[in-house]
């Protein structure tokens, strides 16, 4: 029997989804490799909002609740400007805010061997992008070596 093409093989193996989003920072693993249940593979930067970006869009939402108030009691356009100028500084400000960045790690979830990774650096991924195909490893091979046949 031939041996299977690299087609065939990654049939035979599972797709590996990050699981959590953020930009590939680094990879820990390669093709042919095989894994450990646990095992680290990636190491992915997140951001997050910051503490400034969620009271600025806080108060954003309530600024803008209380400009649509104004529209809806026919407000002076004075008073209309005024919350249209509030508004637009705390966007701007909310464009400035720095965001928060943490690591995030995605760990192999079985033991098995690595058929053809996806992920590389600098890709951003979403929790249902696939990194890898991961197949189960073959089961040990038992049978006794004979030295000699009598």
């Amino acid at each position: 029997m031939p041996p299977p093409t690299p087609a065939s093989v990654a049939v035979a193996g599972e797709p590996l989804l990050a699981g959590q989003s953020g930009r590939v920072h680094e990879v820990f693993y390669h093709a042919g490799q095989h894994v450990r249940r646990g095992q680290l593979l990636l190491k992915l930067l997140q951001k997050q909002p910051s503490v400034q970006q969620q009271q600025l869009q806080l108060q954003l939402e309530r600024q803008q609740q209380a400009y649509s108030a104004l529209q809806r009691q026919e407000a002076p356009a004075g008073q209309l400007e005024a919350a249209q100028a509030q508004l637009a500084a705390t966007r701007e400000q909310l464009a400035r805010a720095v965001p928060m960045f943490n690591f995030v790690y995605v760990t192999a979830p079985a033991d098995g061997q690595v058929l053809a990774p996806t992920a590389h650096a600098g890709d951003q991924l979403r929790p249902d992008s696939p990194v890898a195909q991961l197949a189960p490893l073959p089961a040990p091979d038992t049978t006794p070596l004979l030295s000699h046949v009598e």
